[in-house]
């Protein structure tokens, strides 16, 4: 891998909001950590990390609020109404060292939430109401500055990535990319892969996940199918890929991907790639080994010369093992930040 200073790398754990136990990173919001803290009894709300400190969001009126990928200086999430359980689009935006928050839902959606932000842009899903007979269909979702777009499709849209202009995810659960809200979609998906999707962009790059078989594989491209480039390395049974920034991407591999009695693994190692299945780097060995075992890299950005990856550090522990009991748990679970130095 090149580009980095390899002896510049640096962890930091970050501290959670008094009463929360657990927490994970997925984004950035001018240039401040974003993501959720959990408390012991399972209750997850939207947090974020100004000065490297937690602070909790906050939106007038509502109390269960959730943070999806923010990126720019935008932070996309919902709020839950307690009532019904319905989930409701929300957005904050930072604006002269605050954060502003606004609700995005619109009545004609049974449910809305906006899952990741770029620039001044948020993306998102929205539930269509069902008819009789009929199951409701997903329609993506594009809000920048007071505008509201919609993507839709015979089968359901996901919207998982922007970069102000184009969006991306999944049309009836094959990997899409949309030049813009108004353009023919490109399908993405590569040849005998049953599912795919696009998690993020990144200039030309299209950076998500591919299904082999039941395995999901780190996946990349360069704007057509033919292009799909599986990141997952040697030796690992499965990757995903959530983000990407300056030719670089982030996810994680995991050695095998369920345990024999079929739930999923959690031996997760945090990766680095450089745009190739051999060009990557293992981010879990930069934990304090003695407290984490395992990670998830949820965003990467680029400022300066510096680069910043956040994720989640965990410990992960196993019962039964060997047998068809097998069950993989995780006690710890931390908010994590590796940065580095471009150059070298």
């Amino acid at each position: 891998m090149t580009g980095i200073d390899p002896d510049s790398w640096q962890v930091t754990v970050l501290p959670l909001p008094k009463r929360f136990s657990r927490g994970t990173a997925l984004g950035f919001c001018g240039g401040h950590v974003v993501g959720r803290a959990e408390t012991a009894r399972a209750k997850s709300l939207a947090c974020w990390w100004p000065g490297g400190k937690p602070e909790l969001l906050t939106l007038e009126g509502h109390e269960y609020l959730c943070a999806g990928r923010a990126g720019g200086d935008v932070i996309p999430g919902h709020w839950i109404d307690p009532k019904s359980g319905g989930l409701r689009a929300v957005v904050w935006r930072l604006q002269g060292g605050r954060l502003v928050g606004a609700s995005l839902h619109d009545s004609q959606y049974e449910n809305s939430w906006a899952t990741a932000a770029s620039g001044d842009a948020a993306v998102g899903i929205g539930d269509l109401p069902r008819k009789p007979d009929q199951r409701g269909l997903k329609v993506g979702l594009l809000w920048r500055a007071g505008e509201r777009a919609k993507v839709a499709g015979a089968s359901d849209v996901t919207l998982e990535a922007t970069d102000g202009t184009r969006v991306a995810g999944s049309l009836n659960a094959r990997a899409t990319l949309w030049p813009s809200t108004t353009s023919a979609p490109i399908d993405l998906a590569p040849a005998r892969m049953p599912m795919s999707e696009v998690e993020a962009l990144d200039g030309e790059l299209q950076i998500g996940i591919a299904w082999k078989g039941m395995c999901a594989r780190a996946a990349l491209w360069r704007g057509t199918a033919a292009s799909f480039t599986d990141l997952t390395p040697k030796g690992f049974e499965s990757g995903r890929c959530h983000a990407g920034a300056g030719g670089f991407q982030v996810g994680f591999v995991r050695a095998t991907d369920t345990t024999r009695n079929g739930s999923a693994a959690v031996d997760n190692r945090a990766a680095l790639w450089q745009g190739a299945a051999d060009r990557w780097l293992d981010l879990n060995v930069l934990l304090p080994a003695k407290k984490y075992n395992a990670s998830v890299a949820w965003a990467i950005e680029i400022r300066g010369e510096a680069m910043r990856i956040c994720g989640q550090a965990t410990r992960y522990e196993v019962s039964d093992p060997g047998t068809p009991r097998e069950l993989h748990f995780e006690p710890v679970a931390h908010p994590v930040l590796w940065t580095a130095r471009l150059g070298g």
